[in-house]
């Protein structure tokens, strides 16, 4: 116990981590609640392992059900799988996560051998249970973490004990915690982090400043654990500005101290920075690092990645192309900065604009996808001499199958109808000399500008190239889609004007010339690891509009009947409203929403209100020099001015901050990385900042009173969690009426009514037979939506239909989309043969010869009128204006 002396010095010096003997009535403001005794450590360590125990088995409670997989559980199952299989697979959130659960999976007996593939399928072999188990454990560790964080901070028993029942008691964190998902490990390491920072900062202030061996350890476990929470989801570095408040407002209150050195604290924000900045970040990488190691092979998602990566894998494999680009060469051109995969073209025509033949993006290998380099002003063949393309040169590209070139005009595009956008098709055949056929070659330089050297020529593989249009407009690739049956997914091709380089760069990615046969073939070199690295976070942060699951459930029609389920979904309405999100449900009205417990929700926005209120009253106290009048005396009596010292500034801005930052921060983060879990962060946070306020609130009061409004409060929390625990574990039936009254944003129609709601329905509808039927639309793999309807009272016979129709859609679709085939949008069609790509390119130039000899009958049968004519006449040469009434069409055989 620290001395009479000590505590003098500590009161004087303000330090908010002085001891006291009874932290229930030592009342002294801006003194912190810390004993030494071993009493006061057995009494702590009494509460821990009693919160601890509590919070657990709220947590593990009946974590087989539901018995089968959530959606929110699918894409952490899918990644076990392709971990032990060694896949490589683009994750939608970083691997943290996934490679825990593999290792879990591992330990409980699990080898990958049952494959999980849409919401509802019930799980024989894989171990949910196993990974909700410990999915359980981090939730339930949040509680002795809430705990240690606020005694670290230097409040009393009390707080601590209240902050941890109340995140016991949360229904948010109850629920989140009893499913494998990321955002329990999120917050879970965003937790430690704080709390790790908590115990650096007391052992630092203990020792007068100086970091001591054991901060030095909670710093580097405190960036650790920063590291682990960014590597489980992407929403985990928001724990960065929060421990930045806490540093910047440390920093500022010992500048403003004379005898703090400014060398000493520049070392110490130093220190800080390589802590909670490049520690992380080290951690960040390494795991990936490891994620990498164990994915080498060949994967699912392996069309969805771009060639260098693609070919890197173990299985893939590509044929070596020739170097160099001459006229009459055949080359693949693949988009490089979308999953479209290939310039294509086949035999369907547009239904619109011009109706030429489609040219189109697509992934698979196919012989539609080869075109042949031509001059523009002449077709090559093989008596000509090699003559390689250069920068700046303007060509045509030949459909090699059907022998029609790379065209655009002033039509718009069939999805994109914009004046920017032209349509881009192929047209014309052997016969044809059109000026919209010609495109400019322009070289992208290593520095991501347009090469200005004529010389530079085209090569393959390496090197990437835009095409410029006659009309200025350049050709491009972006993620508009042509739906199927016509379309079959296919991706669009414009050219527009004013293009950016990420829509328009190209690379050719095979090369096949007759005379060139001789020179050594090139591939793709080794990809580096930072190479991989930057490109896997490029498509996990396009996420949506790159990983296309061919089994996904369609969108969710929650709230179908309820229109307030179309507000806008933001952190600002899952924090300040009560909102509600849907894990699972039945039709026999057993359900698991995660809904915020209404107490502590209103307990916090109360807090953020009532300080704000408190800090302008003061200021404005201080600005005028008066005092309160005798009506608000009370204020003092609650402890305004306890609000304001030193000790409880540090405690709430901190949590505060905490509070605001996951909040506001969510705004601005990829809107599909972000769910209603993620605002579980400042619910934490919010807590420590609603128990840090009351504890200062009731600091001047007795203990007796003090208890009871601290352990009321916590007592209205229970009974407001046991209202909604069903809510929490599924386990118990709800009724319409009950769904209504509660004010969630919840689709009320989808539980059933009780029997004398229903017999009034019946009594209501004039007994007709349809009288209790009811249409709702179930979600079927594939992405689509089927109605199904039944008659209310026979919910339970109507789950069992409705996971059988879900079993059987699962399997059609499963029986075509599998492995690559599941995840890209485009199916393969049947690939034409060369012995049919050369009986189509003779149907167009057979095509081109009748409508030559056609015109050339029409000229002179014209020119034969013209000549029986008495009055005599110029004779000129017959021409015949392009089809897209542009430029002259050369008729003449080359």
């Amino acid at each position: 116990m620290f001395s009479v002396r000590s505590r003098k010095i500590a009161e004087k010096t303000n330090d908010p981590f002085v001891v006291n003997d009874n932290d229930e009535k030592y009342e002294k403001k801006g003194v912190a609640y810390k004993e030494t005794s071993w009493t006061a450590t057995i009494q702590d360590q009494l509460r821990l392992t009693v919160l601890s125990f509590l919070g657990l088995y709220l947590r593990i409670m009946k974590l087989g059900f539901p018995a089968y997989i959530t959606d929110i559980e699918l894409e952490t199952t899918k990644q076990v799988n392709w971990y032990m299989a060694g896949k490589f697979f683009i994750g939608k959130f970083p691997p943290l996560t996934g490679l825990v659960s593999t290792g879990l999976a591992r330990l409980a007996g699990y080898y990958g051998s049952e494959e999980l593939g849409y919401p509802g399928q019930p799980f024989v072999e894989f171990p949910v249970v196993a990974l909700r188990r410990f999915s359980a454990i981090l939730g339930a560790s949040l509680v002795p973490l809430a705990y240690m964080t606020m005694r670290n901070m230097g409040h009393s028993r009390a707080a601590a004990t209240l902050a941890s029942a109340l995140i016991i008691f949360e229904n948010g964190i109850v629920t989140q915690s009893r499913y494998a998902t990321p955002e329990i490990f999120v917050l879970f390491f965003s937790a430690l982090a704080t709390c790790s920072w908590t115990l650096m900062n007391k052992y630092t202030q203990e020792s007068y400043g100086k970091l001591t061996t054991q901060a030095g350890f909670w710093q580097i476990i405190s960036g650790i654990s920063i590291g682990c929470a960014v590597s489980s989801k992407w929403t985990g570095m928001m724990v960065i500005p929060v421990i930045w408040v806490s540093i910047l407002h440390g920093a500022w209150i010992k500048l403003c101290e004379k005898h703090n050195k400014i060398r000493m604290i520049v070392k110490n924000m130093f220190v800080s920075m390589l802590s909670t900045m490049l520690l992380p970040l080290c951690v960040y990488l390494a795991i990936f690092q490891f994620h990498f190691n164990l994915i080498p092979n060949a994967g699912d998602h392996d069309l969805l990645v771009s060639s260098r990566l693609k070919y890197s894998l173990q299985g893939n494999s590509l044929e070596p192309s020739q170097p160099n680009i001459a006229y009459g060469s055949q080359i693949v051109i693949r988009h490089e900065n979308t999953v479209g995969g290939y310039l294509h073209s086949h035999r369907k025509r547009f239904t619109g604009g011009s109706t030429q033949q489609e040219v189109t993006l697509y992934p698979h290998v196919d012989i539609n996808n080869i075109w042949t380099v031509h001059k523009n002003n002449q077709i090559w063949n093989s008596s000509q001499p090699i003559e390689f393309v250069r920068n700046l040169d303007q060509i045509r590209l030949e459909h090699f199958a059907s022998t029609r070139k790379l065209h655009s005009h002033d039509h718009r595009p069939q999805m994109t109808n914009k004046k920017e956008h032209n349509e881009v098709t192929a047209y014309g055949d052997r016969l044809i000399q059109d000026s919209h056929d010609y495109w400019t070659l322009r070289i992208i330089g290593d520095d991501n500008l347009a090469e200005k050297n004529k010389n530079v020529t085209w090569k393959a593989l390496n090197q990437r190239f835009r095409l410029t249009h006659v009309r200025g407009c350049a050709l491009i690739s972006h993620n508009a889609y042509f739906a199927p049956p016509n379309g079959e997914n296919h991706q669009e091709v414009t050219c527009m004007a004013g293009a950016a380089s990420h829509v328009s760069s190209w690379i050719v990615e095979s090369s096949y010339h007759e005379q060139l046969e001789g020179m050594q073939t090139i591939s793709y070199g080794d990809i580096s690891t930072k190479q991989k690295f930057q490109e896997v976070h490029k498509l996990m942060a396009k996420y949506p509009s790159v990983v296309y699951d061919r089994l996904q459930t369609g969108s969710h029609s929650d709230g179908a009947a309820n229109p307030k389920f179309y507000r806008e979904e933001n952190a600002n309405k899952w924090f300040f409203q009560r909102a509600s999100f849907r894990i699972w449900s039945e039709l026999a009205g057993y359900s698991a929403h995660l809904v915020l417990n209404p107490i502590v929700q209103r307990l916090i926005l109360s807090t953020m209100i009532a300080y704000f209120g408190f800090l302008g009253l003061n200021a404005f106290q201080l600005q005028r020099q008066i005092k309160l009048p005798s009506y608000l005396g009370w204020l003092h009596i609650i402890g305004m001015d306890t609000l304001i010292n030193d000790f409880y500034t540090r405690s709430i801005v901190f949590l505060y901050s905490a509070c605001v930052i996951h909040v506001m921060c969510l705004r601005f983060l990829p809107h599909h990385i972000t769910t209603m879990p993620d605002i579980l962060g400042s619910i934490y946070y919010g807590i420590g900042l609603s128990v840090a306020f009351l504890e200062a609130c009731t600091s001047r009061l007795s203990s007796t009173f003090r208890r009871t409004v601290l352990y009321g409060l916590l007592l209205i929390s229970i009974v407001k969690f046991s209202q909604l625990s069903h809510l929490s574990y599924g386990g118990e039936k709800w009724y319409r009426a009950d769904c209504i009254k509660s004010d969630f944003d919840i689709d009320c129609i989808r539980f059933p009514p009780h029997e004398a709601e229903l017999a009034e329905i019946v009594q209501n509808s004039g007994r007709t037979q349809n009288s209790t039927l009811l249409t709702i639309y179930v979600e079927m793999a594939g992405n689509t939506q089927q109605p199904f309807r039944y008659n209310q009272g026979q919910e339970a016979e109507a789950d069992n239909h409705v996971a059988i129709l879900k079993q059987q859609a699962y399997l059609k679709e499963s029986q075509t989309a599998t492995g690559t085939l599941r995840y890209h949008r485009v199916v393969p069609t049947v690939a034409m043969t060369p012995e049919d790509a050369a009986k189509w390119a003779k149907e167009v130039y057979d095509g081109a010869v009748n409508r030559k000899k056609t015109a050339e009958e029409a000229a002179l049968k014209t020119e034969k009128g013209k000549k029986g004519s008495n009055a005599p006449r110029k004779k000129t040469k017959a021409k015949k204006s392009n089809v897209n009434g542009g430029p002259i069409m050369n008729l003449e055989k080359k």
